[in-house]
C-alpha cells in the first residue's frame, strides 16, 4: 500500500493525557504548517494561522480561560475543568480561521479549506513521529479571550491542537467503521 494512504488510514487523534515529551521544535512545527498550505484553497486566500502557546505563557493562558469561564457561568467544578485545559498536554498550538465574508470565494468555502488545512497539520504531525488532537469549547467565542490574541476583525480563535509525542498505552488501531460512502440513485 502507498505510504501516504497508510498515514491517511491510520492517523488518530490521541488524547492530551497520553501525550509526553519530546514535543515538535519550531522548525518542525513551520513544517506541519507548510503541508497545512497545501490544503485545497480556493483563491489561495490562506484563511487560517497558527499560534504557538510557550510554555512559559500556558499559566496566563490558563487564567484565560478561568476568566472567560467565569464570563459564561460556569459552575466551579467546570471553570476549573476549563482552566485546566490550558495546562495539560507537552505542548499548545492555537488555530485562528480568517474568513473574509465579502470575497468573491464563499464564506463556506474558506471555512472548508480552514478544516482542511487543520487535517494536513495533523498528518504532517504523526508523519513527523508525534501525536495530537484538536480541541475546542464555547470559551473560544468569548471575546475577550478573542481580543488577547490580537486577532483581526475577521478571525476567530477556532481551537487548539495539543501536542506531543504519544506514550506506550497508544497504538494505531485499525478503523473499524463503514465508510461514509454511497452511490446516489435519482
Amino acid at each position: 500500500m502507498n505510504t501516504i494512504l497508510e498515514a491517511l488510514l491510520s492517523r488518530r487523534s490521541v488524547k492530551p493525557k497520553h501525550l509526553t515529551q519530546p514535543v515538535p521544535d519550531f522548525e518542525t512545527l513551520k513544517l506541519a504548517a507548510q503541508a497545512a498550505l497545501r490544503a485545497p484553497d480556493h483563491g489561495a486566500l490562506v484563511p487560517f494561522r497558527f499560534i504557538l502557546i510557550r510554555e512559559e505563557d500556558r499559566a496566563h493562558l490558563a487564567d484565560l480561560f478561568e476568566a472567560s469561564a467565569i464570563r459564561l457561568g460556569y459552575d466551579d467544578e467546570k471553570v476549573q475543568r476549563t482552566r485546566s485545559k490550558a495546562l495539560k498536554g507537552p505542548m499548545l498550538v492555537a488555530f485562528v480561521t480568517r474568513i473574509d465574508p465579502h470575497h468573491r470565494i464563499p464564506a463556506v468555502e474558506q471555512e472548508l479549506t480552514a478544516g482542511a488545512a487543520i487535517a494536513q497539520f495533523l498528518l504532517a504531525i504523526d508523519a513527523l513521529g508525534f501525536g495530537a488532537i484538536t480541541l475546542s469549547g464555547s470559551i473560544l467565542e468569548d471575546p475577550e479571550l478573542q481580543s488577547a490574541f490580537c486577532l483581526d476583525a475577521n478571525e476567530s480563535l477556532a481551537g487548539w491542537f495539543t501536542i506531543g509525542t504519544p506514550d506506550e498505552s497508544t497504538q494505531k488501531l485499525p478503523e473499524t467503521r463503514e465508510a461514509p460512502i454511497s452511490v446516489w440513485q435519482p
